[in-house]
């Protein structure tokens, strides 16, 4: 599981420096606050509070994670906001309600979590982003309504190690204290088994329509929250990445 290593910078505490090449970030002076336009504006941003006590039940059927169990080789990209892992396939999303098929374009991290649930916030999200397949690319279909679905798995705190987190924690010192002034990309050794980040359970979800949660934040996704969480352990989150921008 080589590529594992390569996501190192989302969830260990390593010291990474990120220059935002585009003027907006996550901390204070560049943060959520000062984003503009429909960030502020808008009438369905992301992320949100889920509460239970406020969902409607419906069954949409099981989200369906098609070639998800096929290996790939990757490229991940250091963006300066987040490290993003692009695969070198075609992985699709279908069911939920969905009408047609979503093309997965990329997978990364949050620390913390950016959806909560009841209040709570867990220590890790993970965003699968794919867009409309009828869309050549995820950039085109940013253009259109409802052309963007977001898989958000949650990671909770565990007395055990996350087994396929754990070689990242060993690989660490062989990517941390990068300085990133322009955006890098690195072709992963080894091959991605993306159903290894997909909990068992597809039928349980919380589904909404909502936004992009980085800027422009346009309100075109549909935003899928497993219920069911993933594992890591206390000793893998016991220090918090700092992204500085």
């Amino acid at each position: 599981m080589q590529w594992l290593i390569t996501l190192v910078f989302l969830i260990l505490g390593i010291h990474v420096t990120l220059q935002s090449p585009d003027g907006w970030g996550y901390t204070d002076k560049h943060g959520p606050k000062t984003w503009e336009g429909i960030c502020q504006l808008g009438t369905r941003q992301s992320p949100i509070d889920i509460v239970d006590d406020d969902t409607l039940e419906a069954d949409l059927g099981p989200l369906e994670f098609i070639k998800y169990d096929h290996l790939y080789n990757a490229t991940v990209t250091n963006n300066g906001h987040t490290i993003q892992v692009a695969l070198k396939g075609q992985p699709l999303l279908s069911g939920g309600g969905l009408e047609t098929n979503y093309q997965l374009d990329q997978m990364h991290f949050h620390w913390e979590a950016e959806h909560t649930i009841n209040g709570y916030r867990d220590p890790l999200e993970l965003h699968l982003v794919h867009y409309n397949k009828k869309y050549n690319n995820f950039t085109t279909a940013l253009k259109h309504e409802n052309s963007i679905s977001v898989v958000a798995v949650l990671f909770e705190k565990s007395e055990v190690d996350n087994k396929h987190l754990q070689p990242i924690i060993d690989a660490a010192k062989q990517v941390s204290n990068w300085e990133l002034k322009s955006k890098i990309d690195i072709d992963v050794q080894g091959t991605v088994l993306p159903t290894l980040f997909i909990p068992a359970d597809r039928t349980m979800y919380y589904r909404y329509d909502g936004s992009l949660t980085t800027p422009t934040c346009q309100e075109i996704v549909t935003w899928f929250i497993m219920t069911e969480k993933l594992p890591v352990s206390v000793s893998q989150v016991s220090n918090q990445l700092v992204l500085t921008f």
